[in-house]
């Protein structure tokens, strides 16, 4: 799933974003991006509603139209 969000992040939020896009991290096994990425996306749910409300309103959008494909 892709969302394109525009929001400011933090200090904590450009760490992680670098963090995962280190040609180290890039290569590194699943279970090491998986922990990063679920630490980025409990940042973003604990720390920015923002996000969560655009989350929110576009699976809200996605819902009603014929073509669900959020998900696929």
């Amino acid at each position: 799933m892709k969302l394109f969000l525009d929001f400011d992040p933090c200090k904590e939020c450009d760490s992680f974003i670098e963090d995962l896009t280190t040609e180290e991290s890039l290569r590194a096994d699943d279970f090491f991006r998986n922990e990063k990425s679920a630490q980025f996306m409990r940042h973003l749910t604990y720390n920015h509603p923002e996000v969560i409300q655009a989350i929110t309103a576009e699976v809200k959008s996605q819902e009603r139209k014929p073509e669900f494909d959020l998900y696929k």
